[in-house]
């Protein structure tokens, strides 16, 4: 195995690419909360607590490992060669999906849309994030390696140098910040409000994004990631389980109006992303030739999935299936395809040097 790459992160890896599509699939099918394309009839009311579920940690977990990978493409180049190679990487599938991907896709799609241009300032500016689509988290990770590489990176490099290791209350206070932030910005900002602050975001989750993102970064240059265990896992665990079970007792409060929501989303949020790295880590780590295959092709297929995903539900629209089947055949059908038109695309040199 190449040195930059850890059999159990890259299975969290497929195993959230997978979720994604998953999550996607489902938009069909379940009280979405936000807008989606295709509306099928047949609802499964369970999926809302799976979209709960998947919201408070599939995203942040995701730009975790991506922080945490990303100080291997860092380390023996220049700052112009890094920026280089995200802008490569990121910018290039970025501009492909906004204009020659969504741009047509909404606007054929739309009533009376006029202007080709009016329109996609206005759905850039107005409506995010239908003009970048799920491309939103690459135009996200473009400004965070940015933000990272001019704040960051000889500040993280210095504070790891300490060779400190990894408490719990390292964990606690890091959990209190997202909180505190995440409390502050949804005062104003509830979850599913986007809007464009250069990229599209959805500002009520940015604190959680963003500090994940770095976290990743700095776990790399302390190596912390070794030291993650049950023990760093199991307040995380106590405290969600107290908090969501106690919930119904001072939920409502004034006090907890703005900051209920956030504790309790990223409780859940660490309390499964460290299990799931600390498992991951002792039972699943090690590869096999079709981990290999969905890892290679775990960027890939989060590109192309989504107009896949919504074709797939099309296709079973009409047809009188149970919602859960038609959400697993297009679950297992889409992560299928995805991944046969990456590997496709990937044999394309110039395609594969991208993704």
């Amino acid at each position: 195995m190449k040195p930059n790459r850890i059999a159990y992160i890259d299975n969290i890896k497929v195993f959230l690419t997978c979720l994604v599509v998953a999550h996607h699939a489902a938009q069909a099918y379940g009280p979405t909360g936000g807008v989606w394309v295709v509306d099928d009839p047949f609802k499964a009311q369970w999926l809302g607590k799976f979209f709960f579920v998947n919201a408070s940690y599939m995203m942040g977990l995701y730009f975790f490992i991506s922080g945490y990978f990303m100080v291997f493409s860092i380390r023996n180049k220049t700052a112009t060669i890094f920026l280089k190679d995200r802008l490569k990487r990121l910018g290039i599938p970025l501009l492909f999906f906004t204009f020659l991907v969504f741009l047509p896709f909404n606007y054929l799609g739309a009533d009376k849309p006029g202007n080709l241009v009016s329109f996609f300032l206005d759905t850039y500016f107005n409506k995010p994030p239908i003009a970048t689509g799920h491309l939103w988290f690459v135009a996200s990770l473009l400004v965070y390696s940015i933000f990272y590489l001019v704040c960051c990176h000889k500040l993280f490099l210095k504070w790891a140098s300490g060779n400190r290791s990894l408490k719990v209350l390292h964990l606690l206070v890091f959990a209190a910040i997202i909180i505190l932030f995440g409390a502050v910005i949804r005062t104003w900002y509830p979850i599913d409000a986007w809007r464009t602050w250069v990229i599209p975001i959805e500002p009520a989750h940015l604190p959680q994004y963003l500090l994940l993102f770095l976290a990743g970064t700095y776990f790399h240059h302390a190596n912390w990631l070794i030291e993650l265990s049950w023990k760093h896992a199991l307040p995380f665990i106590v405290l969600t389980v107290i908090g969501y079970s106690t919930s119904s007792y001072w939920i409502g409060s004034a006090f907890s109006q703005w900051i209920s929501e956030p504790l309790l989303e990223t409780l859940l949020c660490l309390s499964i992303s460290i299990s799931l790295m600390v498992g991951f880590r002792q039972g699943f780590n090690q590869s096999n030739s079709l981990m290999k295959l969905l890892s290679d092709n775990a960027y890939g297929i989060y590109l192309v999935h989504l107009l896949l995903v919504i074709a797939l539900q099309i296709v079973v629209l009409d047809l009188n299936w149970n919602p859960n089947l038609k959400f697993i055949v297009v679950t297992v059908v889409g992560i299928g395809s995805s991944l046969l038109v990456s590997h496709l695309l990937r044999k394309i040199p110039a395609v594969k040097r991208i993704i």
